[in-house]
C-alpha cells in the first residue's frame, strides 16, 4: 500500500524523515517550507514546493520541525489526518522551545512525541514516544540534538501507525498541560540570580546555550556597574561566600552562590565584543522588584520580536548624512506641526526614497542595557497620499506597541551582525534618537527636526525642513494625489533644474519598445546575422521567429501583459530569443543567471512572483520549485510560426534586474521600455548607429547586458554571445581574414573573483603578476571591490590592494575595477586614492 503525504517543516530533520518516507515506498505530493536548504532538498528529489496554506489532497499531512499551526483547510484535505513531531513530552511541554524550558525547570527526563494533529496546539493522541535522561552537562544545543536522534529512532513506529490508519494511538496522559508560547521568556531578561544554588545558575547558562545556532529566547546576563554583559559559559566550582561575592578573577569570574560557586566565562557586551579581565568584588543579583521590572519590560518586546526580526533580516535602512562621528552635535530646527505619518512620508520622499526603514522610538528608556529604545519602522511612500498615510499610521501604531528591541537580539540571531538605528528616525519624545542623523520628534506638543550637525550640516538641515514642509502641505491639499507626483523642489529650484535638464533633452520615438525596435530591424535586414553563439549563426528573421514561438507558448501558459517571467538560460541565441519572446508576450523578463547560487535564484522567483521561468533542460535542476517551466530545448509546443506583433506599450515594464544586495536584501529594479529606448538614444549620440560586430560578455543579471544585446540588435549589429566554449581567434590576412590594425593595443591585468583557500599566499598571484606586468610594458593593474564573494576574501577594498601593488611596482598604473561609492564616503575614496597617486 502506497500512501501520499504533504511534508511540512524547516529543518534537516524534515528532509531526513522525508527520505525515510520515500525509502519506505510512499510518496510525497509536495513540501511546504520557508527554509532554502529544505527547498533545495525537495528540488533534488523532484518534489514540488507547495505555497504555505495551499490545500493538497493526500492521505496524511506530516509536520516535522514545523513551528507554525497548520491551517485547518490544509489538514482537512488529508484523508486520514495529520501527524506532528514535537520535541518534548506531552502534555507538560506543549508549544515551543520545549528542550530549553525543560532544562530551565530542572527536569531529569526529557523526550519526544509524535501525535495526531487537531485544531489545538499539540493536543492530539500519541502515536509514538521516546524518553531519555537529561545529562548533567546537557545544553539547549545538545538536548535538541538528542531530540533529533530520538525522532529518527521512533519514526519507523510512526510510519507503521500511519500505514495502519493511525493505530495504535493512546491519550497523552494525566499530567498538567502547559503550553509554552513563542513570546515566553525567562524571568528578569535572563539575569542570573546568585542567591540560587550554583547548580541552578550553571543550568540556566547551559539551557540558553544554542551552540551558535539561533537562540529564540534570551542570553544569560550579569550586570556590573550598570553595564550588561552576556555570559557564554558556566561551571560549578568549589567555593563559598555571600551570594554574588567574587572569589577569583583568573580564568573567568568565580562568583559565590546561595550554595557553592560558579565560574562564568566568555563574557561579552551586547555588541558581541569580548570583555577582558574584570576586577570587581561583587556581582549583584536582581531583587524581586528589579526582576519584575525587567520581566515586564521584556513582555511587549518579546511579543513583537518575531515580526521585527523579519524586518531586521531584510533591512532597508534610509541613509542620510555622513558617517557617524564619535560625538554627535545635535541641533534643533522647528518643523510645521502635522501628523507623524505624513511628515515621515514627506521625509522619505525628500531623501529620494519611495520606501524603506526608519527607526521609531516612543521616547522612553524602559530598561537600559536590556532593551534598545527603538524599533525598525518600514514605510512605503507611494500611491495616493491618503492611503499611504493610513498605512504609515498603522505601522507607527504597531511600532509604538513593541516597546523596543531586546538588546541581546544580535547575539542570538546568526543573520544579524549588529543593531544600529536607521539614519532617519521618528520619536514620540522631545529629543533625538541616539545613533540617527536626523530625527523627527513629536513630543511636547511641537514638532522638531533634530540633526547631527557632524553628519548633516546646518544649511542642509534647513533645506530638509523646507522640503518636508512643502511635501506635507501638498499631501494635505491633495490627499488623493499620487505621492510620486509631488515635487520637493521650490519654484526657483524647479526653474533652475528644468533649465539644466533642457540642455540634455533629445528627441526620440517615445512609443517604440525593445521588441518593436528589433522587429523593425528584422524587417529591414531579415537575412543579416543577428546572433553568433559558438558555431551557430542566427539571422534576424530566425531570431524573431523563435521569439514569436516562445511568445505564443507563454500566452498559452497564462502569461499576459504586465506579468513577470523568469529567464534562466545559458549564454546563447536562445537566451536572447527568450528575452524577446517574453516581451513579445507582453511581459517583462527577470534574469536568473544559472551561475548564481540556488538560494539567490529562489529569492528572485519568490520576490518577483514570476509564474513561469523560461529555461533549458541543463538548468532545470538548479531552479526553485513553484513557477511553471518552459524548457526551450525540449518543449514540443515550440514549433511552427509564432505571433511576432510587439504586444507591450512603451510604459510597460521591459525587465526587472535585481541588485547585488550589498546593502541588504537584493532589490528588483523595474525598467520600462521607454526608459530603455531613452538610454538607447543616448548611446546613439555617443557611439553612433553604424552597425558592426559586438562581443557580448556580461551576465544578463547586469544592466550592461541590455546595451550589449539589445541596443545592438535594434541598430542592426551582429552580436557575438560569449559563453564558456567561446574562443578568441585573432583576425589575420589572406582569404577570409581582415586587415590587422597597426594601432598599438594596450594591455592591463584585471583581477576578479575570490580565493577562499587557506594559507599565507592569497596575494602572491596579485603581487607577482603586478611585478611581471610592470616589467613587461603593461599599462595598468586593476583590482575590484568584492561583490558576490565570501567575506574575508582578497578584494574587500580596491584602495587597499591598489596600495600594495603601488608599493612593489615602478611604472604601471593602479586602478580600481569597481568602487561602490555608497559603501564609502566620497572624501575617504579621494583620500585613499590620493595616497596611491603619491605612491605611484
Amino acid at each position: 500500500m502506497t500512501l501520499t503525504a504533504l511534508l511540512i517543516g524547516n529543518e534537516s530533520l524534515t528532509a531526513e524523515c522525508g527520505n525515510r518516507w520515500l525509502e519506505r515506498g510512499h510518496a510525497l505530493a509536495g513540501v511546504v517550507t520557508r527554509e532554502p536548504k529544505v527547498a533545495a532538498w525537495a528540488a533534488g528529489k523532484g518534489l514540488r514546493v507547495v505555497p504555505s496554506g495551499e490545500a493538497v489532497a493526500v492521505d496524511w499531512v506530516l509536520s516535522v520541525a514545523n513551528l507554525s499551526l497548520v491551517p485547518e483547510a490544509v489538514l482537512a484535505a488529508a484523508r486520514q489526518g495529520g501527524v506532528n513531531f514535537h520535541d518534548g513530552p506531552l502534555p507538560g511541554y506543549a508549544g515551543l522551545n520545549a528542550p530549553v524550558w525543560a532544562l530551565l525547570q530542572g527536569e531529569r527526563v526529557h523526550g519526544v512525541t509524535w501525535h495526531l494533529m487537531t485544531s489545538g496546539i499539540d493536543e492530539g493522541e500519541v502515536l509514538a514516544r521516546r524518553s531519555f535522561e537529561i545529562e548533567a552537562e546537557d545544553t539547549a544545543f545538545t538536548l535538541n540534538a538528542r531530540c533529533f536522534s530520538a525522532a529518527l529512532d521512533s519514526f519507523d513506529d510512526v510510519m507503521a501507525a500511519m500505514e495502519a490508519g493511525g493505530q495504535p494511538r493512546q491519550p497523552q496522559g494525566d499530567g498538567v498541560r502547559r503550553v509554552w508560547r513563542r513570546a515566553d521568556r525567562p524571568a528578569a531578561a535572563g539575569r542570573l540570580d546568585f542567591a540560587q544554588p550554583a547548580v541552578a545558575v550553571a543550568r540556566m547558562v547551559r539551557a540558553l546555550d544554542h551552540g551558535g545556532y539561533r537562540n529564540p529566547l534570551t542570553v544569560p546576563k550579569i550586570e556590573l556597574a550598570g553595564r550588561v554583559l552576556a555570559v557564554g559559559g558556566a561551571e560549578v566550582v568549589a567555593g563559598s561566600g555571600a551570594p554574588g561575592a567574587v572569589l577569583d578573577t583568573r580564568d573567568g569570574l568565580v562568583v559565590a552562590c546561595g550554595e557553592g560557586a560558579v565560574r562564568l566565562t566568555d563574557l561579552r557586551d551586547m555588541t558581541g565584543a569580548a570583555v577582558g579581565a574584570v576586577t570587581v568584588a561583587h556581582v549583584p543579583s536582581p531583587d524581586v522588584a528589579e526582576a519584575a521590572r525587567l520581566t515586564a519590560a521584556l513582555a511587549p518586546v518579546a511579543e513583537a520580536e518575531q515580526r521585527l526580526r523579519g524586518l531586521l533580516l531584510t533591512a532597508n535602512p534610509v541613509e542620510i548624512g555622513g558617517a557617524s562621528e564619535a560625538t554627535a552635535d545635535w541641533r534643533a530646527v522647528p518643523l510645521a506641526v502635522g501628523p507623524a505619518a505624513r511628515l515621515a512620508l514627506a521625509a522619505l520622499r525628500v531623501v529620494g526614497r519611495s520606501g524603506g526603514d526608519l527607526a521609531f522610538s516612543d521616547g522612553r528608556e524602559v530598561a537600559a542595557g536590556y532593551v534598545l529604545p527603538w524599533v525598525p519602522l518600514r514605510l512605503a511612500a507611494s500611491g495616493p497620499a491618503r492611503e499611504a498615510e493610513a498605512r504609515a499610521e498603522q505601522a507607527i501604531t504597531a511600532a509604538r506597541s513593541a516597546g523596543g528591541l531586546a538588546a541581546d537580539l544580535a547575539l542570538r540571531e546568526p543573520g544579524l551582525s549588529g543593531l544600529e538605528p536607521s539614519a532617519l528616525a521618528l520619536t514620540d519624545g522631545e529629543g533625538p534618537v541616539v545613533g540617527s542623523a536626523v530625527t523627527l520628534a513629536f513630543g511636547g506638543g511641537a514638532v522638531t527636526l533634530w540633526h547631527d550637525a557632524a553628519r548633516v550640516p546646518v544649511a542642509e538641515a534647513a533645506v530638509l525642513v523646507a522640503r518636508i514642509e512643502r511635501i506635507a502641505a501638498a499631501m494635505a491639499a491633495a490627499p488623493e494625489g499620487e505621492l510620486a507626483g509631488i515635487s520637493a523642489l521650490s519654484e526657483a529650484e524647479e526653474r533652475q533644474f528644468a533649465g539644466a535638464l533642457a540642455l540634455t533633452a533629445r528627441d526620440y520615438d517615445r512609443a517604440v519598445t525593445m521588441p518593436g525596435a528589433v522587429l523593425a530591424q528584422a524587417a529591414r535586414t531579415p537575412d543579416a546575422v543577428a546572433v553568433i553563439s559558438g558555431e551557430a549563426r542566427v539571422t534576424y528573421a530566425e531570431l524573431t521567429a523563435r521569439a514569436g514561438q516562445i511568445a505564443r507558448v507563454l500566452r498559452g501558459m497564462g502569461v499576459t501583459r504586465g506579468g513577470l517571467v523568469g529567464l534562466a538560460c545559458r549564454r546563447g541565441a536562445d537566451m536572447v530569443a527568450g528575452a524577446l519572446g517574453i516581451q513579445l508576450a507582453g511581459a517583462a523578463y527577470v534574469p536568473m543567471d544559472p551561475g548564481y547560487p540556488a538560494d539567490r535564484l529562489a529569492l528572485y522567483a519568490e520576490d518577483s512572483g514570476c509564474s513561469v521561468i523560461v529555461t533549458e533542460s541543463s538548468v532545470v535542476p538548479a531552479l526553485p520549485q513553484g513557477p511553471a517551466l518552459l524548457v526551450l530545448d525540449t518543449d514540443a509546443r515550440l514549433t511552427g510560426s509564432g505571433e511576432v506583433a510587439a504586444v507591450p506599450l512603451a510604459e510597460d515594464t521591459a525587465y526587472v534586474i535585481y541588485t547585488s544586495g550589498s546593502t541588504g536584501r537584493p532589490k528588483g529594479v523595474v525598467i520600462s521600455h521607454r526608459n530603455v529606448m531613452n538610454f538607447f538614444a543616448g548611446m546613439d549620440q555617443v557611439i553612433g548607429t553604424d552597425p558592426g560586430v559586438w562581443l557580448a560578455v556580461t551576465s544578463l543579471s547586469f544592466d550592461i547586458s541590455v546595451l550589449e544585446l539589445f541596443w545592438t540588435l535594434t541598430r542592426g549589429f551582429t552580436v557575438v554571445v560569449a559563453d564558456d566554449a567561446a574562443r578568441v581567434r585573432p583576425s589575420g590576412g589572406g582569404a577570409g581574414g581582415g586587415a590587422v590594425s597597426a594601432r598599438k593595443m594596450e594591455f592591463s591585468l584585471f583581477y576578479w573573483g575570490n580565493d577562499d583557500g587557506a594559507g599565507p599566499r592569497k596575494y602572491e598571484l596579485l603581487l607577482e603578476g603586478a611585478k611581471f606586468a610592470d616589467a613587461n610594458g603593461f599599462c595598468a593593474v586593476w583590482t575590484p571591490e568584492r561583490h558576490f564573494h565570501a567575506f574575508g576574501g582578497p578584494y574587500p577594498n580596491p584602495s587597499v590592494t591598489g596600495a600594495a601593488v603601488a608599493a612593489v611596482t615602478k611604472n604601471i598604473g593602479v586602478r580600481a575595477g569597481s568602487c561602490v561609492a555608497p559603501l564609502h564616503h566620497p572624501a575617504r575614496i579621494a583620500e585613499e586614492w590620493a595616497v596611491i597617486d603619491n605612491l605611484t
